[in-house]
């Protein structure tokens, strides 16, 4: 029997639709049993269930590890991201799993690769391994890094796909310290977890292959394009990774997003197979959807300047037109 391969997500009830598209591409592509940790607030027995449904066909592949984890008396303080403290969460996970090494997702993916030589990947005395997907001068919070000290030529990681020593996490206690970094600058943390990890491993992280963590932005503009190329799961060997909002799963996300057709291919096969985010608003949705009205605006005035460009590649030309 092949060996088993752990995995932790960290969840709120505000990504349930995409960490049942997340699971279900885990698994589908997972040639190895997974042990699935998932870390979750606001889940009730019937929620579980439903992704026991989501993953039936996988039946005897998967060990689902259900830990209810409430981020207030932790983290309530922070400023979060968009207002949500959960992704706090994942600074904890070696405080609730007794795992030595587990593969960290986040729930906005789609896993279109087995992780096995993730998971045996040699950390080479690191403690985590994740993608340098850019420099701390090409990220968006680089005057808050640059004012603390950190260089702008550093490597920056996305935190949303990591391998970790969770003993070597324990033994060195980086929790606390992640906590003593997050109070220390508790004013100025308004974008999650992802600050408080660069800051911690600062030069100090196992590069992964990029094929673990590939970027899908809602709007690309600040990487040099007008929109994010269109991308099939099928087309490469990768996990792709919904960065940015709005994401697929949000309010419209089926219309604005330039990669639904992606979520939607594995969103096809679980539960919420007829999902549709304009009918399913309640108010924890209103208050993302008004937390994210600015990367709406962005993302709408986007699409329309693409589309005027479109309509001008049309339109003839007739200034060199003889006889004028």
């Amino acid at each position: 029997m092949k060996s088993e391969i752990s995995v932790a997500l960290c969840a709120d009830k505000n990504v349930e639709v995409s960490l049942h598209v997340t699971l279900y591409s885990l698994l589908k592509s997972s040639q190895h049993p997974i042990q699935i940790n998932l870390v979750q607030k606001g889940y009730k027995s019937k929620e579980i269930d439903n992704i026991h449904r989501t993953l039936q066909q996988f039946a005897g592949k998967y060990r689902l590890n259900v830990i209810e984890f409430d981020e207030n008396a932790l983290f309530g303080k922070f400023k979060g991201l968009h207002g949500n403290q959960f992704n706090f969460t994942k600074l904890i996970l070696a405080n609730v799993l007794p795992n030595d090494r587990i593969i960290y997702l986040d729930s906005d993916l789609v896993v279109g690769k087995d992780l096995s030589g993730l998971f045996s990947t040699n950390l080479n005395e690191f403690i985590i391994g994740a993608s340098s997907i850019e420099t701390i001068a090409d990220s968006l919070r680089s005057t808050f890094y640059q004012s603390i000290g950190m260089k702008k030529e550093a490597n920056y990681f996305n935190s949303g796909v990591m391998l970790m020593d969770l003993k070597k996490w324990r033994e060195l206690d980086i929790t606390s310290q992640c906590l003593s970094f997050a109070n220390k600058y508790v004013n100025r943390l308004s974008f999650g977890d992802e600050a408080v990890l660069n800051c911690i491993f600062y030069e100090n992280f196992q590069a992964i292959d990029a094929s673990y963590n590939h970027p899908l932005y809602p709007d690309s503009a600040r990487h040099g394009s007008l929109a994010t190329p269109l991308v099939r799961q099928n087309d490469q060997n990768e996990i792709f990774h919904f960065v940015g909002s709005p994401k697929p799963f949000d309010f419209l996300g089926e219309f604005i997003h330039p990669n639904y057709a992606m979520f939607s291919d594995s969103l096809a096969h679980t539960t919420f197979r007829n999902y549709k985010s304009y009918l399913d608003f309640s108010f924890a949705k209103l208050k993302r959807t008004v937390n994210l009205s600015r990367s709406y605006y962005k993302r709408v005035e986007k699409m329309v300047e693409c589309q005027l460009t479109s309509w001008r590649a049309q339109i003839p030309d007739f200034s060199n037109k003889s006889g004028i």
